[in-house]
């Protein structure tokens, strides 16, 4: 079994930007595509996910010390500490549920895609952590029985089997908010939210005087120029947020404060005018592969469309998608201290929020306003079963040996609270074990 979970763990720590280049090629190869034609597109592609994840951690190694600092400043008396989704994703892929729910999960996408279930060719493997953790998590609580393992894969096919259809059925949105032509995206801690989000937006849009409230990225433009574009936008949010940070110190320092704040605005910035040329890079290399995929299907059996299913990184380069999710930051943060139920401190996570907001602009087609509020409600979601999520995350931690930080009662992740819906079948796991 050892000799398995190795081979796995070799695979999965090569990468999406060196496997994703075999995947494709080999993909682009079965489609019929000439080797160079399919190399060319896959190393393309990785290309454009390498400078994708450059921008990212740029963003993450931005955002992190500032709201390090906001947490130290205001000293808040969490003790449930967000050690983000890295975190998570490691302990998911070393524990013995690894092959038989990766397994289980691929046999899942192709029943489904031959039946006429889904047309979501999930080849995002490294996300698969999102139901291998929730399986560990069964197996922990309820001793790995042979009833655990019945549950524990049962989860997987049943959690991934919904993402699936949510993927096929949000495809249209990503085409026309997103412009990912071909593309779906089964990740489960971006897209599972959209479940409470479409019904949400659609009760918005009843709401008098809120319904008429359109935050367009072109009408915000269009209104404020300059001050309206990506650019701005990245400087203003990231200048603020940085703002907040230094002037709630217990001692500032002026001349100081302004150059981290200049400093943090032009990296944010640059991260908003980046990331979509990124994606269009990726695209670049994704399109041929999806173009070949459908001239595949259509050949061999006619009307039948297939779209890729890929990391919800790909949906970033909408420059709402990171504004809200930097306005998130001070928004989940807040939340955090009210919310009676919370004992979780947001840190790690909150550089990875725009993966949890793209539920929030989907539905409404980019609109800010009104993904705003869909944040608001979001947020409190995440927070509740990031709490809950405390104790297995811990036990699970520990069995993986990670350290508990100093004064910390608690390990947990705001991408645990994301995946809400993986929680459910380990209540009803639990209530049966025990």
């Amino acid at each position: 079994m050892q000799v398995v979970t190795n081979a796995f763990s070799y695979i999965i720590d090569m990468g999406a930007s060196v496997m994703m280049p075999i995947i494709f090629t080999i993909l682009g190869l079965v489609m019929g595509a000439k080797f160079g034609e399919a190399l060319r597109a896959g190393m393309t592609f990785g290309v454009g996910f390498i400078g994708l994840n450059a921008v990212i951690g740029i963003m993450s190694s931005t955002i992190t010390p500032v709201a390090q600092a906001l947490v130290d400043n205001l000293n808040f008396p969490l003790t449930t500490i967000d050690v983000g989704w890295a975190a998570g994703s490691a302990i998911a892929w070393s524990t013995e549920a690894v092959p038989f729910v990766f397994l289980a999960v691929i046999i899942t996408n192709i029943i489904m895609i031959a039946l006429g279930w889904t047309k979501t060719m999930d080849v995002d493997i490294w996300n698969y952590w999102h139901v291998l953790f929730s399986a560990s998590a069964i197996l922990l609580v309820c001793k790995g029985t042979a009833l655990a393992w019945v549950f524990a894969i049962g989860q997987a096919v049943l959690m991934m089997g919904i993402i699936f259809i949510v993927a096929d059925w949000t495809q249209a949105d990503c085409v026309e908010v997103f412009g990912l032509d071909g593309i779906s995206l089964p990740h489960i801690q971006s897209m599972c939210n959209c479940i409470v989000t479409y019904p949400l937006d659609k009760l918005l849009g009843m709401i008098p005087g809120v319904k008429d409230i359109h935050w367009t990225s072109e009408g915000i433009v269009e209104k404020l120029g300059l001050l309206g574009e990506p650019i701005m936008m990245g400087f203003i949010i990231g200048g603020f947020l940085s703002a907040l940070s230094q002037f709630t110190a217990p001692e500032v320092n002026v001349g100081t404060a302004i150059q981290q704040i200049l400093i943090v605005g032009m990296n944010i910035a640059a991260v908003l005018v980046l990331i979509p040329r990124m994606v269009a890079l990726l695209m670049e290399g994704l399109m041929p592969i999806s173009e070949m995929t459908q001239a595949f299907l259509e050949k061999r059996f006619p009307g039948r469309e297939l779209y890729i299913g890929l990391d919800a990184a790909v949906a970033t380069g909408h420059p709402f998608v990171i504004s809200l999710g930097l306005l998130a930051i001070p928004i989940i943060l807040v939340e955090a201290v009210i919310l009676p139920w919370n004992t979780v401190l947001p840190l790690a996570d909150l550089a990875a929020l725009p993966f949890y907001v793209i539920c929030a602009v989907l539905p409404n087609k980019g609109n800010l306003f009104r993904g705003l509020i869909e944040v608001i409600i979001m947020c409190i979601i995440y927070l509740t079963f990031s709490t809950y999520a405390g104790t297995v995350m811990t036990n699970l931690a520990g069995a993986a040996n990670l350290t508990v930080p100093e004064g910390a009662a608690q390990l947990s992740n705001i991408a645990l609270g994301a995946q809400w819906i993986t929680w459910f079948p380990f209540m009803l796991a639990k209530m049966v074990c025990l």
